[in-house]
């Protein structure tokens, strides 16, 4: 007998300050009648990030940028006749424009609120949770989201210098789709590896920015191979403060280029990537996410 699989959905805490005051969005559904934080189901195969985007500009109307992960929630839902969990994972953002709210049949209101009459306003506590959560990392400082390479053709499989091995079509597939994580997250600088399967991985996000690749030979496999002390001092030129950077790399290279960043050291499967984000009180925050 089957059973119903967990429902996934994403949403987020949009924030801004205004007259020294922090105020945050929340949205009215007239279905339940309730004020929640904007939020909704995936669609099927979709990024969370690239849920979590969409569905706070759904509900809200803002164009935002997703910041720091605030939490998870875990709650009972029906589905199909049966209570199955829901998991909700909530994010920071910040509006990009004035919004373009208009009503709906799922939200009909929407409103701005000094955070503690947002708090009361919240219909769940668990929404309270969320929101309490945003003091915490709302002082960004500089982002770092570290990528590796999208899938490329094997090297058994190519003549070619190695260097220049391209993506395969999977690889090229995920590629297109990274780049709307990476418009999700605000990414505004880009450094990579000079081989072609790096290159290749941000290539799609840059063109649709019309913006430069820096190429640091020293985070290839070649480079490093040939000098592992090259990438001493590259944390200081990675962190900009005030900068959404991606840094795209190779498996090898990658424990060692983590290390010099600050972050923790772990396996990276094609395409997926870290996102990390330094506060202003010192602290780092980061996530680890599969390929889009």
């Amino acid at each position: 007998m089957s059973h119903p699989a967990t429902v996934i959905a994403a949403g987020g805490v949009v924030w801004r300050e205004r007259r020294g005051a922090r105020e945050v969005l929340l949205v009215h559904r007239p279905r339940y009648d309730d004020w929640s934080l904007p939020k909704g189901k995936l669609t099927p195969h979709e990024h969370v990030l690239l849920g979590a985007h969409r569905e706070i500009e759904e509900e809200t109307g803002e164009q935002v940028l997703i910041g720091p992960s605030l939490g998870v929630q875990r709650y009972p839902v029906r589905k199909n006749g049966a209570t199955v969990e829901k998991l909700v994972h909530y994010w920071s953002a910040v509006p990009t424009t004035e919004h373009g709210f208009e009503p709906n049949d799922e939200v009909d209101e929407i409103a701005w609120l000094p955070v503690g009459k947002a708090r009361g306003r919240l219909s769940y506590p668990r929404d309270v949770g969320i929101l309490d959560a945003l003091g915490g990392v709302v002082s960004v400082v500089a982002t770092l989201i570290v990528v590796r390479h999208a899938e490329a053709v094997k090297r058994k499989e190519w003549d070619g210098k190695d260097t220049l091995r391209p993506l395969n079509d999977a690889g090229t597939a995920v590629a297109a789709r990274l780049t709307g994580v990476l418009a999700a997250l605000g990414a505004n600088r880009l450094i990579s590896s000079d081989a072609e399967r790096c290159v290749a991985t941000l290539t799609p996000y840059a063109d649709s920015l019309q913006r430069h690749i820096h190429l640091w030979p020293e985070i290839s496999e070649r480079g490093y191979d040939a000098d592992p002390g090259g990438l001493d001092g590259l944390a200081e030129r990675a962190w900009k403060p005030g900068k959404v950077t991606v840094v795209c790399s190779h498996r090898p290279v990658l424990p060692a280029l983590a290390r010099e960043l600050g972050l923790k050291v772990g396996k990276f499967a094609t395409g997926s990537f870290v996102v990390a984000h330094r506060l202003a009180d010192g602290r780092m925050v980061s996530e680890r996410f599969r390929a889009p």
